[in-house]
């Protein structure tokens, strides 16, 4: 009995254990993986009855927990051009790439538009808007649950 607590007091066994509780910690601080990269591309629709105002976004979680992500904002597209979205989603976070095409019938011009992504779950992302075109950028999070809202500008 008194060999085996021995052991407890010598410098061998507390190397040991240090080790082993920085493995443990180590272990416990490396990064999840992710997961594969999806990307989708999504159709939007322009709209014309907006009031123009600065360059932002508005996601709206609807009832069927789709997100609504609306656009406002727009100069230089009229109601012949198209309104897109690549959507790259990795894990939870996400990518909105933002595409343009500003038309060539001049139709009357586009101040605003919207689309909808039916692609997540309800569990919190982490997104980022970027708009090519203007050359800018919005970040935020957002939980996927009904009636959630976020308004961010582009800068």
């Amino acid at each position: 009995m008194i060999i085996i607590c021995s052991i407890f007091q010598s410098v061998e066994f507390y190397v040991i254990a240090a080790f082993i509780a920085a493995a443990v910690v180590g272990a416990a601080a490396m990064p999840k993986n992710k997961g594969a990269a999806r990307t989708l591309l999504v159709g939007g629709t322009l709209r014309a009855d907006a009031t123009p105002s600065r360059p932002g976004v508005v996601c709206v979680v609807n009832d069927r927990g789709e997100l609504e992500v609306h656009r406002f904002g727009l100069e230089g597209v009229d109601m012949s051009g198209a309104y897109s979205l690549a959507v790259t989603i990795i894990g939870f976070d996400v990518v909105i790439e933002e595409r343009l095409v500003p038309g060539r019938f001049r139709e009357g011009a586009a101040t605003a538009a919207y689309a909808v992504l039916d692609c997540f779950g309800a569990e919190r992302y982490h997104f980022r808007y970027n708009s090519e075109a203007i050359g800018a950028c919005c970040v935020f999070q957002l939980n996927i649950r009904p009636g959630n809202r976020i308004e961010r500008l582009l800068s």
